[in-house]
């Protein structure tokens, strides 16, 4: 006997669809049609305030809520703390990419949402008590058929297939189609009014449904015994005949069962294996990202360690101008207090005078006579005092020797600006020279004064070389305060001059230059040619520099050498001093020498050893290299 009622699915304490026409045939329920109502009903409305409270993870309410930066609410534990890296998390909700200083400690928990959530356990749990207390009193309906009490009885043990496995709710589906067990919750997530969800077959929880390779057809009650290949559904026999599967290619349901399922668990491996890509994809995104941001705090760092150094050399200067001017306060002072002395006592005494000679005019004419000489003679010099005690001005207006201005170092820090590589070097060939086995490169200076230059790279080879494309390279770097070009070597307008020695003799090479720094490297210099000379080819007699004459010093070192007097003026020879730290392969730092026997170097760093050579040179590039000494200053 086939008998209609109208059934309300009931999702908790909500229903998904009301009004659900029904049609129930040996027991079996399939969905005749689905009806919208007209207008949003108090259920639904009830529906979306669960759904509201629910976190977007976990899927259950709000367990201690917290609101991240983006607004979005999550649960903090498990579900915000399992998302938390390295002060990040991505929320699940608007994929925006969150940095949280502090940590998860520092959100902030929202109590509001808390007290609304406790209010509305409070309230579902009163509303379930007063649905139980209706149903327990409908006799009738409990009496209509013991089967399905029973039924509902075992339904209450059959949980969610799909529910976390901590907290699996119960079942109120089972979908025939899906194989799966769903409850309110689930089942609204998968089974949408959209195809081909809502064709699927739903009934009333079954413990066997999981493990069931065969149901029964919702159109004819008979068993899916068949598969229609073309449609991809399981049908019965008669749907077979019918004029929706005509001409269709059908296999037995246990075949397309083992068939589709080795293909799902083919697939399910490639996607395991892809799954495995983008966690290694995203371990290494999450490990880029720390090492960027390690990199920048490293950057970030520097640049707070430059501009303290830099404000610190400020603050020493702003000290040594304030106490020089502090000094030169405290002179004048001393001076001007001493003159004001000196002018209040004369004041003072010819006060005195002043009154003591007014008292005597008023005497006697004898008492008056008796000092009248030697009163007139206090009175000129008193007079005479006065004249000179006047006032002094002093230069304070002025202050010469006191004045600063700053404007120039004012451009320069205005035009600090990142690190740059520097420019091309070039050699300058009007002041190269070469002997039987050394060549003096002379660097031009660069045309940016601000070029910061930790080291070169002199690149050269011999003809011979260069036909088996082999070149040598040679590495001079700079000390750390001598990275500016304008600042190397003073004495010598700038230049930078690099001894490449150890050469054959009568050979020709080449030779090219780099300058490079932290931020990069510059491009090679155009190529120089040079040809050393044969033996005894060079008329420049060989300098000599007398170690036991040279005397050493704290900062300055004293070389004693003859011959720069030793040579005629005619022959047109000019004498350099070159001298550099011991043990570094550094550029030569130079100085001038003229007519004499001592030449003094200052500006030495104490206890150091320093290589000392001298350089002649002529016109015509020919050089000659004297003896290296090596002399260690003294300790300051």
């Amino acid at each position: 006997m086939m008998r209609h009622c109208s059934v309300n699915w009931e999702f908790g304490d909500a229903f998904l669809f009301s009004p659900v026409s029904v049609i129930a045939t040996n027991g079996n329920h399939a969905f005749e049609h689905v009806r919208a109502a007209p207008a949003k009903s108090p259920v639904k409305a009830q529906m979306e305030v669960d759904s509201d409270l629910q976190c977007p993870i976990c899927l259950e309410l709000f367990s201690y809520p917290i609101i991240l930066p983006c607004s979005h609410v999550l649960c903090r534990s498990p579900c915000a703390e399992h998302l938390f890296d390295f002060n990040f998390i991505r929320c699940p909700v608007c994929r925006d990419n969150c940095y949280v200083s502090g940590g998860i400690g520092s959100l902030p928990r929202v109590i509001a949402l808390e007290n609304i959530i406790e209010r509305y356990k409070a309230d579902r749990t009163s509303r379930e008590n007063t649905n139980d207390r209706n149903k327990s009193a409908d006799s009738s309906f409990l009496d209509a058929s013991l089967s399905s009490q029973s039924d509902v009885e075992k339904d209450s043990s059959i949980l969610c297939n799909l529910c976390n496995s901590v907290s699996k709710k119960k079942a109120k589906k089972s979908c025939l189609d899906c194989n799966v067990s769903y409850c309110s919750n689930c089942l609204l997530l998968t089974h949408q009014k959209k195809d081909p969800f809502n064709t699927h077959e739903l009934v009333s929880p079954r413990d066997d449904v999981s493990h069931s390779v065969t149901g029964l057809c919702s159109k004819h009650s008979d068993q899916l015994s068949l598969f229609c290949k073309d449609c991809g559904v399981p049908t019965c026999t008669l749907c077979k005949d019918s004029s929706l599967h005509k001409d269709h290619f059908m296999i037995t349901i246990e075949s397309a069962y083992t068939d589709i399922k080795a293909s799902i668990d083919k697939n399910l491996q490639k996607l395991g294996v892809s799954q495995e890509k983008v966690t290694s994809s995203l371990q290494h995104q999450r490990d880029n990202l720390k090492e960027m941001q390690q990199k920048i705090d490293r950057k970030r760092s520097e640049i707070n360690a430059q501009c303290d150094q830099l404000l610190a050399e400020i603050e020493n200067k702003r000290s040594f101008f304030l106490a020089d001017l502090e000094y030169e306060e405290r002179i004048r002072q001393n001076e001007q207090e001493e003159l004001i002395k000196v002018m209040e006592r004369i004041l003072g005494s010819s006060q005195a005078l002043y009154s003591y000679t007014s008292e005597v005019l008023n005497e006697d004419v004898s008492e008056f006579l008796e000092v009248a000489n030697t009163l007139s003679e206090k009175l000129v010099k008193a007079t005479a005092d006065c004249e000179t005690a006047q006032f002094q001005p002093s230069d304070c207006d002025v202050l010469p020797g006191k004045l600063v201005d700053f404007r120039k170092e004012r451009n320069v820090i205005r035009e600090m600006n990142y690190l740059l590589a520097p420019e091309t070097p070039s050699i300058d060939v009007t002041r190269c020279s070469r002997s039987e086995d050394t060549v003096v490169l002379v660097l031009s200076p660069p045309r940016n004064l601000h070029d910061v230059i930790d080291q070169y790279e002199i690149h050269y080879c011999s003809e011979e070389q260069k036909s088996l494309e082999i070149e040598d390279t040679l590495i001079v770097k700079n000390v750390q305060e001598d990275r500016l070009l304008g600042k190397i070597v003073p004495n010598c307008s700038g230049v930078v001059v690099v001894l490449v020695e150890n050469l054959c003799k009568s050979t020709t090479y080449y030779f090219c230059v780099s300058a490079s720094n932290q931020s990069g490297r510059s491009a090679n210099s155009e190529v120089v040619q040079c040809t050393t000379l044969l033996p005894g080819e060079s008329v420049i007699p060989a300098p000599v520099i007398v170690e036991s004459l040279c005397r050493p010093f704290a900062t300055s070192v004293q070389i004693y050498s003859s011959s720069p007097q030793d040579v005629a003026a005619e022959q047109h020879i000019s004498h350099f001093l070159l001298y550099r730290p011991r043990g570094q392969s550094r550029a030569w730092k130079t100085l001038s020498l003229y007519g004499r026997q001592d030449h003094r170097v200052f500006g030495l760093i104490a206890s150091t050893d320093y290589e000392f050579v001298i350089l002649g040179c002529n016109q015509r590039g020919e050089c000659q290299v004297s003896n290296r000494v090596v002399i260690h200053t003294e300790q300051s």
